[in-house]
């Protein structure tokens, strides 16, 4: 191995990328996209095999890399000047939740589970989905979340203003399908569940898409006619 050749291939290597990433600017390296992933690792790649290549000399190493290089930066030039490049190399962000409408199509499409919903509100400090209003799914897979004020909350809700102490909120029906290891985790059964959700006047359990409940506010739901695009049936776990 020439380790001076493989030395100065790494060094130049280290500042084309770092001239690329100066070129593409610090407010698009916060905003990274699965696209702009995608031609972070090509680049790796392209560096990885011309490094341990001998065979390959100075100049098509510094050939290659700058031709991927440009055509990054000529890229990034036609998503800021043509919004139809934008929407092809960047994408659109999904509403997914529209006024407490779920999208049942774009939660498909992205492959999102309730659970994982509710992790991502917990993370913002939001306990319960009927807080929520609406939701964006943006094209780096960040979550933009809009709560309802204080004073308005999503129907469907057995909420009991009166008490001040909040306590945990659970997933109980998921697309249907009633979560078992959940309500022996908080000491109920499935008949319980069953006459509660008869009280609020659902005697089908499969027409309910999402169902949490606490102890604090108790139950708030959505059935598949509450929601927009009525496509995906059943729990995709």
């Amino acid at each position: 191995m020439d380790y001076g050749l493989q030395a100065l291939k790494l060094v130049l290597g280290l500042l084309i990328l770092t001239l690329t990433l100066r070129l593409l600017g610090k407010q698009n390296m916060a905003q990274m996209t699965p696209y702009d992933l995608v031609y972070i690792i090509v680049f790796g790649g392209i560096l990885d095999s011309i490094f341990y290549d001998d065979k390959i000399g100075i100049f098509p190493f510094i050939f290659s890399a700058l031709v991927w290089s440009i055509s990054i930066y000529v890229i990034e030039t036609l998503v800021k000047k043509f919004h139809i490049f934008r929407v092809f190399f960047r994408g659109t962000p999904d509403h997914i939740v529209e006024t407490g409408k779920i999208n049942l199509k774009l939660f498909d499409k992205n492959n999102i589970e309730f659970e994982q919903l509710r992790i991502v509100l917990r993370e913002k400090g939001i306990f319960s989905l009927r807080e929520v209003k609406d939701i964006y799914l943006e094209p780096d897979g960040q979550f933009s979340i809009i709560k309802y004020s204080n004073h308005k909350l999503e129907p469907n809700s057995s909420i009991n203003l009166e008490k001040a102490e909040v306590t945990p909120n659970f997933l109980l029906i998921d697309e249907g399908e009633i979560e078992l290891s959940v309500l022996k985790y908080i000491g109920k059964s499935e008949e319980w569940l069953k006459n509660e959700m008869n009280i609020l006047g659902i005697n089908d359990i499969t027409t309910v898409v999402y169902c949490e409940w606490s102890d604090t506010n108790g139950f708030y739901y959505k059935t598949y006619n509450d929601c927009i695009n009525q496509k995906r049936k059943g729990n995709i776990n």
